[in-house]
């Protein structure tokens, strides 16, 4: 069931940690760890770029990670919006409730397991006082994710090449 923090206040104290349905989350992701959720993500925000859907689904872009009290959204696309603009990812990483900005570890440890060693090429961008925005490099960069490397035709990830035996 799709679910979001609810932070109505009850005795003057705000209550943590409280899920509240909405629409839009991906709900067919019980199970899996936090790192696969965030790079079944990515792998939605490419294939969306890669195929536009012609109805655009609720919360398709968006992950709650309630075990790290983070909602995370991510889309690709081309910066600016035209034929010659840089491929690139758009992820906006917020704490739930709210109140301030995710820690840096939280941010690293969210950027890394989304992209890979592409992580490293992340541009942190102005955001709001209790979001972090960033832009990743997508497409012809020849980096790793954790599906391995990126395809330049594609920029969907690629199986590493085996090791030769002599």
């Amino acid at each position: 069931m799709p679910r979001r923090w609810d932070t109505s206040h009850r005795g003057g104290t705000k209550r943590l940690g409280v899920l509240a349905d909405y629409p839009g989350t991906m709900g067919d992701d019980a199970g899996l760890s936090v790192d696969a959720r965030l790079r079944e993500l990515r792998q939605r925000a490419d294939e969306d770029f890669l195929a536009p859907p012609s109805v655009h689904e609720a919360g398709r872009h968006q992950l709650d990670l309630e075990e790290l009290g983070l909602r995370v959204s991510l889309t690709r696309s081309r910066y600016p919006n035209r034929p010659d603009g840089v491929d690139q990812y758009a992820i906006t990483i917020s704490q739930q409730p709210p109140e301030h900005p995710p820690e840096e570890a939280q941010t690293r440890r969210v950027l890394a397991a989304a992209f890979g060693e592409a992580a490293n090429a992340a541009v942190e961008r102005p955001g709001g006082p209790a979001v972090r925005m960033f832009r990743v490099p997508a497409g012809e960069h020849g980096l790793t994710d954790p599906g391995g490397p990126v395809m330049s035709s594609t920029g969907l990830p690629q199986p590493s090449p085996k090791p030769e035996r002599h």
